[in-house]
């Protein structure tokens, strides 16, 4: 049984594919274009194909593309954090079920949203990458793309299997040394965490383009030290592990490192799959209702006006780039240099940080304590973090997710609910059961 042959049966019941997919993609590797634009076709590849540079890089643009398309379709991305945390509204007929918390209804976007099958496309594409980069010949690579691709492969792993875990807790491992094995989402995380720190000692801080020249528009779509540094930050936090989070921030964004910082989005463009949205940041799309925003940005707060259109009962998201979509911003730093802080027991640091990343706010933070700050915190990464889809992990993550989302109790929460179920298609015939909850 080949190895593609075991993620099928493991995994993807409902969503057949072929060995591996050509991905011819077209992504201007300098300054003036941003998009991604993929043109699949479904072909085996052949044996030996990936004998340039140029090649070698379509299989890496590849994990880009299934990691688009996990967190585009149905705008996962949102259902899977803002819309279902019910901060944000998304503007399609399934919006409501989600918040609802409707999550095992008879809608195909729901049972889309409830497959895994699209992260562990990323995962198989990235442990393809690393078996590709290994076994090139001599001199079809240089160090530093040598380097880079398996950076970028590692961390695309390791986003993918913080994504799985985030959203349904207990998943499958699709790693040659424990196929199949149940991971725990710690268990799931601290591997996750292991590929990216592997990642972190070989990405660049900016990616090169072809003509070996810093792009800026490259490194805001691929990962970078940057992005992989605040993922691990992530990990480290999610595993309670303030110190470990301290560490790695600290020691990596140093002050001659400032002006080489970069976010972390993917980019928009045309995809052959009908259920992924062109432009899923068309305006109007993602919305407040008036009360909600007014909740949430209190009158005062001058971040209304900058990141929000009011018009009638509702406000609308701005956003100043449609071209791609933030998932790991910069500001985004300071907020978690804050919480490193706070958890490895430095409460005055931990202000300190606050307050340079909070500007705009009404609160005087200065008076927070020990027990105050987290959801103070809290409350700032959902108005600076708005459509990055981290919400409803961060009310996981401190523990207020019935707080929030009332309709589930305590008990409901330490049962399973408030990760996502799985469709019946993701657990017929591979051994897996549906989550405690939801069955």
């Amino acid at each position: 049984m080949t190895h593609w042959m075991k993620y099928r049966k493991l995994l993807m019941p409902g969503l057949c594919k072929q060995y591996f997919a050509v991905l011819v993609v077209m992504l201007l590797l300098g300054s003036c274009r941003k998009s991604l634009t993929v043109d699949q076709e479904n072909n085996t590849v052949e044996e030996g194909y990936y004998n340039s540079a140029p090649r070698i890089q379509q299989a890496v643009i590849g994990g880009y593309t299934d990691l688009r398309r996990a967190l585009f379709a149905n705008y996962a991305w949102m259902m899977y954090g803002e819309a279902r945390a019910g901060d944000l509204k998304v503007a399609v007929n399934y919006q409501q079920q989600v918040a609802n918390q409707q999550l095992t209804a008879a809608n195909e976007n729901l049972v889309q949203l409830s497959d895994w099958g699209y992260f562990y496309d990323v995962i198989k594409d990235a442990n393809d990458v690393l078996d590709i980069v290994d076994n090139a010949e001599e001199d079809i690579l240089s160090t530093y793309q040598k380097n880079t691709y398996r950076g970028e492969a590692l961390a695309l792993k390791s986003m993918a299997y913080f994504y799985v875990a985030r959203i349904w807790g207990e998943v499958p491992s699709a790693e040659e040394n424990n196929f199949g094995a149940h991971l725990t989402a710690q268990q799931a995380v601290t591997q996750a965490m292991g590929y990216a720190t592997e990642a972190q000692k070989l990405l660049p801080w900016r990616l090169l383009n072809d003509d070996g020249i810093e792009s800026a528009a490259l490194t805001a779509v691929r990962f970078s030290k940057t992005a992989v540094t605040s993922l691990i930050a992530q990990q480290a936090l999610w595993l309670g592990n303030g110190q470990s989070a301290y560490d790695i921030l600290t020691n990596t964004f140093t002050g001659s490192a400032a002006d080489s910082l970069s976010g972390f989005g993917l980019a928009i463009g045309e995809d052959r799959r009908t259920e992924i949205p062109e432009a899923p940041l068309s305006k109007n799309v993602l919305s407040m209702p008036i009360a909600t925003f007014n909740t949430i940005y209190p009158v005062g707060d001058t971040r209304r006006s900058s990141m929000f259109n009011v018009s009638g009962n509702s406000a609308t998201l701005i956003v100043s780039d449609v071209s791609k979509v933030d998932l790991l911003r910069v500001n985004e730093i300071d907020l978690l240099l804050a919480e490193a802080a706070w958890r490895s027991d430095r409460l005055e640091e931990a202000k300190e940080r606050l307050i340079n990343a909070s500007g705009g706010a009404t609160e005087d933070y200065s008076t927070l304590t020990e027990e105050t700050f987290g959801n103070a915190l809290l409350q700032e990464r959902q108005r600076q973090l708005v459509a990055t889809g981290q919400r409803m992990f961060d009310l996981i993550r401190f523990d207020e997710v019935s707080t929030y989302i009332p309709v589930f109790t305590e008990a409901d929460v330490a049962n399973g609910a408030a990760y996502w179920p799985l469709s019946a298609t993701s657990i017929k015939g591979n051994g897996w059961s549906q989550n405690n909850y939801w069955k």
